[in-house]
């Protein structure tokens, strides 16, 4: 699959297809995490059939977008400055050598923005309501949430891993034959 013209068109689908799963964040509760991640997968997907530049150029759209029309200012902000060109560029970061270096990078590459979008939303926003659900946990609430984010983005970089294999061996056979 080559040409402008089917790069415009994968782009333009996919890119829409992400658009409507942003909007959907301030319509299904659990949408406001998951829903953002799954976008960044299909951005993702226009890596893998055309290059990191077509993806970067759709996860810009979408962000812009999405920041534009969606209700969930969480879930576009973390799509924003994380979960939209992660997947893409995952790879780039895991083939930095030694695995290590590769590993407390791709953390920074989360736990930055992360950080400094919870910031924004708790300090200039005013969004305290974030926390009341672990309230319970006292002054360890911050901390908490940290190590839950943090353990979460190791279980869907795993996935992304584990993704690129299943793509890779047995959708994209079955993708290009419905595209054709």
């Amino acid at each position: 699959m080559s040409g402008r013209s089917f790069h415009i068109a994968l782009c333009g689908i996919l890119s829409a297809v992400c658009v409507i799963m942003m909007f959907f964040t301030g319509v299904i509760p659990i949408g406001a995490y998951i829903l953002p991640a799954v976008a960044g997968i299909v951005i993702w997907v226009i890596y893998q059939e055309i290059n990191l530049k077509w993806a970067l150029l759709s996860y810009s759209a979408v962000a812009l977008l999405a920041l534009l029309l969606t209700p969930d200012i969480e879930s576009k902000l973390l799509f924003a400055v994380f979960f939209g060109y992660y997947p893409a560029v995952r790879d780039k970061l895991a083939a930095i050598k030694p695995a290590p270096l590769s590993f407390l990078l791709r953390l920074a590459v989360f736990n930055i923005p992360v950080v400094a979008v919870y910031f924004v939303l708790l300090n200039v926003l005013g969004m305290a309501e974030l926390m009341e659900d672990f309230a319970g946990f006292g002054e360890w609430a911050l901390l908490i949430f940290w190590g839950i984010g943090n353990f979460t983005f190791l279980c869907y970089d795993l996935c992304l891993d584990q993704l690129s294999f299943f793509y890779d061996k047995w959708l994209k056979k079955k993708l290009r034959k419905v595209i054709k």
